[in-house]
């Protein structure tokens, strides 16, 4: 694993803007995560508007209720990651570039977004030679859509060998319905850019790196070997 130790996330956010620069291309896809952490970035890339890539999709999303009547109305759920990606300027810079962006919401069932979206990456994983992911880890240890600890009647789902996008109901949070990939889809990924920031992720960062059940602790799988050569870390907080 490459460990890159900044000062702040200001700065964190401009060491991976510039590493995102020199690997992104027209022929590689990149893989988006929602959350505070990269929201920073996504505004200084749809501003700079130097971002080159072939196609831009998510890693996770969150399936808000009721969501088939919004987007009816051209109108996305809050709390939604692609709705904050928007916010941010950084879908409507891809447009101007001719970059397709491919949600994860579609205005169908939670089952059928699910199976789709699988479709849907399995594509882009074929057609692009490569693939990069932008990804954080929560305070509780969970990472992407994956959620840490072992959720009653959900550990097979979580250690998910054949799909590429899964779903959970029950994640421990106010959004309890989520879509993501599995560690099956974050494995085919090229290169891992992963970014932690601020004083309440230094125990995630320490539990990321302790021996313990990826189910347990999700984040534990950029550790794994056949991942870890892959992973750049870009923290402010020490290990």
């Amino acid at each position: 694993m490459r460990i890159i130790k900044v000062k702040n996330p200001q700065q964190g956010v401009e060491v991976c803007k510039k590493l995102l620069y020199e690997i992104a291309s027209k022929t590689s896809v990149l893989f988006l995560s929602g959350g505070s952490t990269p929201k920073t970035l996504y505004e200084i890339l749809a501003k700079e508007q130097k971002l080159k890539a072939g196609a831009v999709a998510l890693i996770d999303e969150r399936f808000i209720q009721n969501q088939e009547s919004r987007i009816k109305n051209y109108e996305l759920p809050k709390g939604t990651n692609q709705l904050m990606i928007e916010q941010t300027g950084l879908i409507r810079y891809l447009k101007k570039a001719k970059t397709r962006f491919y949600p994860i919401l579609e205005n169908k069932s939670f089952e059928q977004t699910t199976k789709d979206y699988d479709e849907t990456v399995r594509y882009l994983f074929n057609y692009f030679p490569k693939n990069i992911g932008i990804l954080g880890i929560g305070v509780d240890g969970h990472t992407a859509g994956i959620p840490a600890g072992r959720i009653k009647n959900q550990e097979l789902r979580i250690m998910n060998a054949t799909d590429l996008v899964t779903s959970f109901n029950n994640f421990p949070a106010e959004q309890r319905e989520r879509i993501t990939l599995t560690f099956l889809g974050l494995s085919k990924l090229d290169q891992i850019i992963v970014l932690v920031f601020g004083k309440d992720k230094k125990k995630a960062l320490k539990l990321m790196f302790q021996d313990s059940s990826l189910a347990e602790i999700p984040s534990r799988f950029l550790t794994q070997p056949e991942i870890t050569n892959k992973v750049t870390l870009i923290t402010d907080q020490e290990g």
